[in-house]
């Protein structure tokens, strides 16, 4: 949310996802992560910081995630069900 503080048309921000939280895809209103408040006298330049807003969205921008990092073992029947009850083998 820093760059979006500093555009010239900020005024508020409402955030409703924490640093270190979890943000998922959002589909509405209700599922976003927060809303900012742009106010500004000369339109052209709060339209051009309204695209840039959205412009962050299109590109992920808006946020710095963190990857959990994803276990590189070899895999082994576990990781494939294999004789798992329930499972069947394909035979040659």
């Amino acid at each position: 949310y820093d760059v979006v503080s500093k555009l010239p048309s900020f005024h508020h921000l409402s955030p409703s996802a924490s640093v270190g939280g979890e943000v998922k895809f959002t589909v509405d209103l209700i599922t976003c992560p927060g809303s900012c408040v742009m106010m500004n006298d000369n339109g052209k330049e709060l339209e051009k910081d309204i695209e840039f807003i959205r412009y962050l969205e299109k590109i992920n921008g808006l946020f710095v995630y963190e990857t959990e990092a994803e276990s590189l073992a070899r895999p082994t029947a576990d990781t494939f069900g294999v004789g798992q009850e329930g499972t069947h083998n394909r035979s040659a």
